[in-house]
């Protein structure tokens, strides 16, 4: 994001970036910093605090959620995200959302990476159409979805209902 950031010319910009790890809040502020960008706020926060999400201010016009659901299996937990999400958005804002409908190195994945929690990494591959159903359900009409060739990784466009 703050590479992207760095390379957009023109218009206001402002951007948050969040993460529950103080270690990657620590290295987005020294990058931002590096890439002398002064208009980046950046701070913990809980991806599925959805009362914390619905917080965020100024309300932002895009909301970015990428490699994260997929991590989680829990249904319920990336619903309330998504519904902060769409509390957090100003009027019409957008959301761009990543999704791993299958992976050809699920099990071995599994078997060889430990996740944050010391625990084995088995990801939660969702549909498109169940990722997309919970997008839905948290208020958001999908726009537009891209696929890379091979059908593993997929990025979606949404934009919040009025």
């Amino acid at each position: 994001m703050l590479e992207t950031m760095s390379r957009v010319n023109g218009g206001p910009m402002s951007v948050t970036l969040r993460d529950l790890s103080q270690s990657n809040v620590d290295a987005a502020a020294k990058l931002a910093r590096e890439l002398k960008l002064d208009a980046v706020t950046v701070g913990r926060g809980d991806a599925f605090d959805r009362r914390s999400l619905a917080g965020v201010r100024p309300r932002p016009a895009i909301a970015i959620v990428s490699g994260l659901y997929e991590l989680f299996p829990d249904n319920h937990r990336v619903a309330e995200s998504l519904l902060g999400l769409a509390e957090a958005l100003g009027e019409g804002g957008y959301l761009i959302y990543t999704n791993q409908p299958w992976h050809p190195q699920l099990e071995m994945i599994a078997r060889v990476l430990d996740n944050r929690d010391g625990k084995p990494w088995v990801m939660r591959c969702r549909a498109q159409v169940e990722m997309d159903t919970l997008v839905r359900s948290a208020g958001f009409e999908k726009l537009e979805t891209r696929m890379d060739g091979n059908g593993i990784f997929s990025v979606s466009l949404a934009r919040l209902r009025q």
